[in-house]
C-alpha cells in the first residue's frame, strides 16, 4: 500500500467521526408577535434561531430551532465543514493515487 493510499485510510477513519452533521447556516432574529403586553414588544424583544439551507433544487429552506437545541446545531453545521474538507482532502488524494497508478 502506497503513502497516498495510507493517508487516504486515515482521512476516512477521520470522516467517521463527524458523519451526523447538517448543511446550512444557523442565524438569530429578533421575533415580534401581535399580542398586547407580550415581551416582544419591549426593546429587546425576543430571539429566534433559525437554519437556512438549500434544498436539492436550491431553494431557500428555513427551519426554526429551539433555543434549547441551538448548541447541538451549531456542532452538526460545525461538523458539516470539517466533513466536506475531508472529502475534499481525499478527493485530491484519489486523484495524485489515480495518477500514480497510472504512471505505473
Amino acid at each position: 500500500m502506497s503513502k497516498l493510499e495510507i493517508k487516504r485510510e486515515v482521512l476516512m477513519e477521520r470522516l467517521a467521526k463527524y458523519s451526523y452533521f447538517v448543511r446550512g447556516s444557523l442565524t438569530s432574529v429578533c421575533m415580534v408577535c401581535s399580542r398586547a403586553n407580550c415581551i416582544c414588544t419591549h426593546p429587546k424583544g425576543v430571539v429566534a434561531y433559525r437554519l437556512t439551507y438549500k434544498d436539492k433544487n436550491q431553494k431557500t429552506r428555513t427551519v426554526y430551532i429551539p433555543s434549547c437545541r441551538v448548541k447541538e446545531v451549531r456542532k452538526l453545521t460545525s461538523n458539516y465543514r470539517k466533513y466536506r474538507d475531508i472529502t475534499e482532502m481525499i478527493l485530491n488524494l484519489n486523484i495524485r493515487i489515480f495518477k500514480e497508478i497510472s504512471r505505473d
